[in-house]
């Protein structure tokens, strides 16, 4: 639908799923960047609303990495087949603590 909203090609690239990203209800509840360099796109959750919320009543973080992983990679290759994902940081394996995750999507040729 995201595809079909935003009139891209079969094959929009970098530019086509940075455009998408922008339209998933998270981006739109989450304060997030986006960092392009060249073939990748990083895609950084800064305040992640729902990890905010069970912080704030004490509860332990939810383990979204394994989720995202299959989240992620499903929504870049709608978009774009090409697309390579994985997890940079994301709970429970947090290697950056200046934002809540981190995922890395890469365009590869084929």
């Amino acid at each position: 639908k995201i595809k079909e909203f935003l009139k891209l090609s079969s094959r929009p690239g970098i530019d086509g799923l940075k455009r998408a990203l922008q339209l998933r209800l998270y981006a739109n509840i989450n304060e997030d960047e986006i960092i392009v360099d060249g073939n990748t796109l990083i895609y950084r959750t800064l305040d992640c609303r729902v990890q905010n919320a069970r912080k704030r009543k004490g509860m332990e973080f939810h383990p979204c990495k394994a989720v995202g992983v299959i989240e992620y990679t499903g929504f870049a290759k709608t978009i774009d087949d090409r697309f390579e994902c994985e997890a940079l940081s994301c709970y429970p394996e947090i290697t950056d603590e200046t934002c809540n995750c981190s995922w890395k999507f890469i365009l590869k040729d084929n």
